[in-house]
C-alpha cells in the first residue's frame, strides 16, 4: 500500500513538473515578440560597443634564454692555469626574472624616447608623446572622464595648479601621464614562462601595427642589452681594473729593463765581481717584473673572454612581425554576447520580474 501511495506521488510530482515547465513555455512563446526586441536591442548596442572601441594589433615573440652552464674541464683548465675562474654562478636575475625586468620602471622608461612611426606613415614622433596625445578612446570614455575632469578642474582653482617638473623628465619625479603610461605597458606587456624549457612568450598590445612591432622589438633590444650589461658587469669591472694594472706592470717592466740594458752598457768589459753582482740583480729584477706582467696579460685576456663568455643572453626563436589582422575587439563575440545577455534579461523579466512588479504595485 505504501509502495503504492509513493508511486502515485512521484507521478504526480513528474506531472506538475512537466505542466509547470510547459506553462513557462507557453507564456515564453506569447512574449516571443518582446524576447526578439530585447535580442535586437542587445544586437545593436553590441555593434555599437564594438564600433566605438579601438582596434588593437598584437605583436608576439618567443625567445630562449641560455642556460647556466659549467664550462668543460678544459676550459676550466686553461683558466686555472691562467689564475681565473670562468665557471658561471647562478645569477642573481636571470629567466624567472624576466617578467619582472620588463614591468619595472626603469626599463618602461628607457623606451620613452623610442622613435615610432604609424602604418599610414602621417605620424613620427617619440613612444611617449604617441601615447600621451595620439590614442584613440571609446567615446563613453570622454563621458565618463567629463565629470572627473571638471572635478579637478575645480580644485585646481581653489588649491592653485599643480606644478609639473621642468625641464627633462626624471624617472624618480614623473607626472601623473607619464606614470599613467608606465602603468599602461606594465599590464599591457605579457611575459609567460615554460618553467621547465626556459621558453618565453612575450606579447604587447597597441593600437597601431607598426608602433607595435617597433616597440616589441625594442624591448626585445634592451632586455638583451640589459642582461647583457648586468651579466658582462662584473667582468667588465674586473678587466677594466686588470687593464690599469697591466699597464703598470708593463711600465714597471720597461723601467727595469732599461736599468738592467743602461748598466750593462756601462760596464760591458768590466769584470769586477760587485759589478756581476749588481748585473745579476738588475735582470732578476727586470724578469720578475716581466713574470708579473706576463700574470696579468694573461688575466687580463681571460677577463676579457669571460667577458664576451655572457652573451647573447638569450636567442630569438619567432622574432616580431607586423601583424596584419586586428586581435581585438571582435565584433562577432560582442555581438553574440550582449545578444546573449539581453535574451536571458528579457526572458527574466518575462517569468519573474512582471509577476514581482504586479506583487509590488498591489502591497502598495
Amino acid at each position: 500500500m505504501t509502495d503504492t501511495q509513493n508511486n502515485t506521488n512521484s507521478t504526480n510530482s513528474a506531472a506538475e513538473s512537466d505542466i509547470d515547465l510547459m506553462s513557462l513555455l507557453v507564456r515564453l512563446w506569447h512574449a516571443r515578440l518582446f524576447l526578439l526586441k530585447c535580442c535586437a536591442a542587445g544586437a545593436v548596442l553590441g555593434l555599437i560597443v564594438g564600433f566605438s572601441i579601438p582596434k588593437r594589433y598584437r605583436a608576439t615573440a618567443v625567445i630562449a634564454p641560455e642556460t647556466e652552464q659549467k664550462m668543460g674541464s678544459g676550459v676550466s683548465s686553461l683558466a686555472s692555469m691562467m689564475g681565473m675562474n670562468l665557471d658561471n654562478n647562478v645569477d642573481a636575475i636571470n629567466v624567472n626574472m624576466f617578467p619582472e625586468v620588463v614591468h619595472s620602471t626603469p626599463f618602461i622608461f628607457g623606451l620613452f624616447d623610442l622613435p615610432v612611426e604609424t602604418a599610414d606613415g602621417e605620424l613620427r614622433t617619440t613612444l611617449l608623446d604617441y601615447m600621451l596625445n595620439h590614442q584613440k578612446k571609446a567615446w563613453w570614455s570622454y563621458v565618463i572622464e567629463a565629470p572627473f575632469a571638471a572635478l579637478e578642474w575645480g580644485i585646481s582653482l581653489v588649491s592653485g595648479k599643480e606644478e609639473e617638473p621642468e625641464g627633462a623628465l626624471q624617472m624618480h619625479n614623473l607626472p601623473k601621464k607619464e606614470r599613467a603610461v608606465i602603468k599602461y605597458f606594465s599590464n599591457a606587456l605579457a611575459v609567460s614562462i615554460d618553467k621547465k624549457t626556459g621558453k618565453t612568450d612575450m606579447s604587447l598590445e597597441m593600437q597601431d601595427p607598426l608602433v607595435v612591432a617597433t616597440v616589441m622589438n625594442a624591448v626585445l633590444d634592451h632586455l638583451k642589452a640589459y642582461m647583457s650589461d648586468y651579466r658582462t658587469s662584473k667582468s667588465r669591472q674586473d678587466a677594466e681594473n686588470l687593464s690599469v694594472i697591466c699597464e703598470e706592470r708593463k711600465a714597471d717592466y720597461y723601467r727595469t729593463q732599461q736599468q738592467y740594458a743602461a748598466y750593462a752598457d756601462a760596464n760591458k768589459s768590466v769584470v769586477l765581481q760587485s759589478v756581476q753582482a749588481e748585473r745579476e740583480r738588475l735582470q732578476q729584477e727586470m724578469q720578475l717584473a716581466y713574470q708579473v706582467y706576463s700574470q696579468v696579460a694573461t688575466q687580463l685576456e681571460a677577463a676579457r673572454i669571460k667577458e664576451q663568455q655572457a652573451k647573447p643572453v638569450f636567442a630569438i626563436i619567432d622574432p616580431v612581425t607586423v601583424p596584419l589582422r586586428k586581435s581585438a575587439p571582435s565584433k562577432a563575440k560582442l555581438l553574440v554576447g550582449f545578444v546573449f545577455l539581453f535574451g536571458c534579461a528579457g526572458v527574466a523579466w518575462e517569468l519573474f520580474g512582471r509577476d514581482a512588479l504586479k506583487r509590488l504595485h498591489s502591497s502598495l
